[in-house]
């Protein structure tokens, strides 16, 4: 696969920390997550499992682009001067333009803690299973009005994903998900149609992955392991993920 890892928003709700360093590089437990995301695709690598990585840039993105440069990890760098003009469905459109269409693409939002395990693993699976479409989906975490919420169909795929108006919600999104064929080229061309419409620029990918269901995309869910994660909005979540970093660097 081809790893996307979305890293040009401003974290705006972390005040003067978030002005000075895109998301990517907060430390949590000692660790960039930058770093623990590395070593999870390293992990996939060695397995034979990624063909390439992307960092998409933006707020602060000169950090990042330095940060890359120590690391001896082959790491292709998209920048994206619009961070603060579109959201992140214009920094996942500009990644996958440079990417075979096709696919298989996966995808990472860079404020997500997560296990590096946990993310190997996911790519794995993403590289060597049959599914076109995966959602990492944690289905035991309760829900709450800033929840990335997903619902089923019958046969156990994606319906609908939102944060309102999503009824018997089976989980939540966390922010990592794959693409390949059909699935792609639909989400593609959802995401396309975002950029012919200035109305928009304040779509979340996630929103061209829901109309992509519409299209015959068929979207298989990835149940998170365990709740090993959170995504880093604000100071209360960067000191969570400071507590919970304890635990995920405890996991084999």
């Amino acid at each position: 696969v081809h790893v996307v890892v979305l890293a040009a928003g401003r974290g705006s709700r972390l005040g003067p920390q978030g002005d000075a360093l895109p998301k990517w590089l907060l430390e949590v437990g000692g660790r960039t997550l930058a770093a623990r995301h590395l070593a999870g695709i390293a992990a996939a690598r060695r397995a034979g499992d990624v063909a390439g990585v992307a960092v998409v840039v933006g707020h602060a993105g000169a950090a990042v682009e330095e940060d890359l440069a120590r690391r001896s990890d082959a790491v292709r760098v998209v920048r994206n001067p619009e961070y603060a003009e579109r959201n992140n469905w214009w920094s996942l459109l500009r990644a996958l333009r440079e990417l075979p269409e096709e696919g298989p693409v996966v995808v990472l939002n860079a404020d997500l803690l997560v296990a590096p395990a946990h993310l190997a693993a996911f790519i794995g699976d993403a590289a060597r299973g049959e599914a076109d479409g995966l959602l990492c989906v944690d289905t035991a975490r309760r829900l709450t009005d800033e929840s990335m919420k997903v619902a089923l169909d019958a046969g156990g795929a994606l319906a609908a994903i939102g944060k309102t108006g999503i009824a018997d919600a089976a989980g939540e999104y966390i922010g990592i998900l794959m693409a390949r064929a059909g699935v792609l080229r639909a989400l593609r061309a959802r995401l396309e149609e975002f950029d012919g419409r200035p109305e928009a620029r304040d779509e979340w990918y996630e929103g061209a992955v829901g109309r992509s269901v519409g299209d015959g995309a068929r979207w298989q869910i990835w149940p998170m392991p365990d709740g090993g994660w959170i995504e880093i909005d604000d100071h209360a979540d960067l000191a969570a993920a400071d507590d919970l970093a304890r635990e995920v660097d405890a996991l084999p």
